[in-house]
């Protein structure tokens, strides 16, 4: 793409320079930063003046670079690709981090601008932000495989125009770590109430831009799924959602108990003592003032720490479960009284959501005999013979080598971790409307898990999506695929045009989904996602009954899928 440099005045931030890309018009702003953090781990507060920032100059922002991801580990950007998997050869080493990292950017179709360069404030133009996921301590929506250049081009081919925003937000340690007892100084949830303060930003600026305020649509993938899913129930600023591949139950929480300990153990690896030289314990506020003066090396090296915390605002439930979610018991006491939540969602998952478990633990060598180790954990969790029969369901036997016994105890996790979790969310019934959506296309890039066979894995939806990864290096056979989904999918954003059938109708008969796959992109039912495969899932359902009734997925989830992830044998 040639860009060129364009300066446009917005009525309330003033003048932004941009990038036009000379080809198609399409306009960047790069790097928009929508608050500012007063210090470490404080919350964060909506940014007042663009004058204020260091890339001000001359009472004009210059928004022609991506800002900064939140500190995680060097190399994050490679790692993420191949476990996914995606292409790495073009991919940059890394990309600038900051604690200072909250920032967004814009696309801007050239309905936006009148032929003078103004910004046309009437174009009234629909919205749809992107949150990126990353297990809340991995990416940025600048990833290159997240470029939605592609995405927006169609819109603008097919004649229905609409602005892209792609939000960045602290994560790990910085935007997950709490102590209740800090005196405030490390709140809960730092990353999500990140993303409510982009979202209001976007809401109180997209129209000076040429957006519609009132047409907003979120969509997210993984933790940022999950992140949208508890959103959509508070009386959001956006009107539809979009998740995929993450709900509250798919990842763990912690409470504020659990945050604590956490705290004191972080404390203790960073090397800062939580006892004074008399051996009695240091305060909450002493230790938290030690962590906010810690070395950011230090801290960008503590990779897994930070979680959601539950018994929270946006957790409201001290364990997020299915059984809950499907009895929409994990919302507020009374919450129809006091929030009102988005017009519809789309609720999504791959069919091998865990491939990215299968990528990393192949390469992980100190992961062995798993056909062995899910056996113990399946017998200890459900007893002798349930150990068994969920075994067998999926062909596990303690003989099978490691990357057959890593494939199929990976495919429970799917079914169990994800696709329960996001049916469980469809059935809460507390939004309005709710459309299922499975991704079955195939992942058709190199990785451990094509050695497997052919899989729709975890991420590879929003990639296909968005169009990140350059459409000539997908088999040609899944253009009119791809095409027809975008469709669908921009429909639901510019005018919420159903995608398919709600999932569960009023009749409260049939479950209804949209399948995106080699054969196109149609509605099906129930009997398409449970009765593949020889009735796999259908007897999986069955089995979780069995074991405890309604809270059967949450035992098989919990007790036997993520302790099998967490090397808790």
């Amino acid at each position: 793409m040639s860009m060129a440099h364009i300066t446009l005045n917005h009525a309330k931030l003033g003048a932004i320079k941009g990038l036009r890309d000379a080809d198609t018009s399409l306009i960047k702003i790069l790097g928009l930063p929508y608050g500012t953090i007063p210090q470490r781990f404080g919350r964060a507060e909506q940014l007042k003046s663009l004058s204020i920032s260091k890339r001000s100059k001359h009472n004009i922002f210059d928004a022609t670079e991506s800002g900064p991801s939140s500190v995680q580990p060097w190399g994050s950007v490679s790692m993420d690709a191949s476990n996914i998997p995606l292409p790495t050869d073009n991919l940059p080493d890394d990309e600038d981090q900051s604690e200072d990292c909250l920032n967004l950017s814009i696309r801007l179709p050239p309905a936006c601008i009148n032929s003078n360069c103004t910004l046309r404030t009437d174009a009234k133009l629909p919205v749809l932000v992107f949150i990126h996921g990353g297990a809340f301590f991995l990416g940025s929506g600048n990833r290159p495989y997240y470029d939605p250049t592609n995405l927006i081009l169609h819109g603008m081919q097919r004649g229905t125009p609409f602005i892209m925003v792609s939000i960045n937000y602290r994560l790990g340690i910085l935007g997950f770590m709490h102590s209740p007892l800090t005196s405030g100084l490390i709140p809960e949830n730092n990353g999500l109430y990140n993303q409510d303060l982009a979202l209001s930003f976007v809401k109180d600026n997209i129209s000076d831009f040429g957006g519609d305020a009132e047409t907003i649509t979120v969509i997210g993938q993984s933790a940022g799924g999950e992140s949208i899913s508890v959103k959509t129930i508070r009386s959001p600023v956006f009107k539809r959602a979009i998740v995929f591949s993450g709900t509250p139950v798919t990842m763990p929480s912690m409470t504020p108990s659990q945050h604590h300990e956490n705290f004191l153990s972080q404390a203790s690896s960073l090397g800062i003592a939580t006892k004074d030289a008399h051996g009695t314990d240091r305060s909450a506020t002493d230790i938290a003032r030690d962590f906010i003066t810690t070395d950011i090396q230090k801290i960008r090296e503590l990779a897994w720490v930070g979680l959601p915390c539950a018994n929270s605002e946006f957790f409201p439930v001290e364990k997020p479960s299915m059984e809950l979610s499907k009895a929409g018991k994990m919302v507020p006491e009374n919450w129809h009284l006091r929030f009102t939540p988005v017009e519809a969602q789309i609720v999504g998952t791959t069919t091998y959501d865990g491939a990215i478990s299968y990528n990393m633990m192949s390469k992980d060598s100190s992961r062995k005999e798993h056909a062995k180790a899910f056996s113990h954990i399946a017998r200890d969790a459900l007893g002798d013979a349930d150990g068994l029969a969920l075994c067998e369901l999926y062909g596990i036997k303690e003989i099978m080598s490691d990357p057959d016994a890593l494939q199929a105890v990976c495919l429970f996790e799917s079914d169990i971790g994800f696709f329960a979790a996001a049916l469980a969310t469809c059935e809460a019934d507390l939004i309005p409307k709710t459309y299922f959506h499975v991704f079955d296309l195939p992942d058709p890039f190199e990785g451990p898990i094509r050695e497997q066979g052919e899989f729709a894995t975890h991420t590879f939806d929003i990639v296909a999506l968005l169009g990140g990864i350059s459409e000539d290096r997908l088999p040609k056979s899944y253009k009119a695929v791809v095409s027809k989904w975008r469709d669908t999918i921009l429909d639901f954003v510019v005018s919420g045009t159903p995608p398919c059938e709600e999932y569960i109708g009023k009749d409260r008969k049939g479950r209804r989904g949209l399948m995106v796959n080699k054969e196109g992109v149609r509605g099906v039912g129930e009997e398409e996602w449970l009765d593949d495969d020889a009735s796999r899932r259908r007897r999986l359902f069955e089995l979780a009954q069995r074991v405890k009734g309604e809270a059967g997925c949450d035992i098989l989830w919990m007790d036997v899928g993520r302790r099998f992830l967490m090397k808790a044998e």
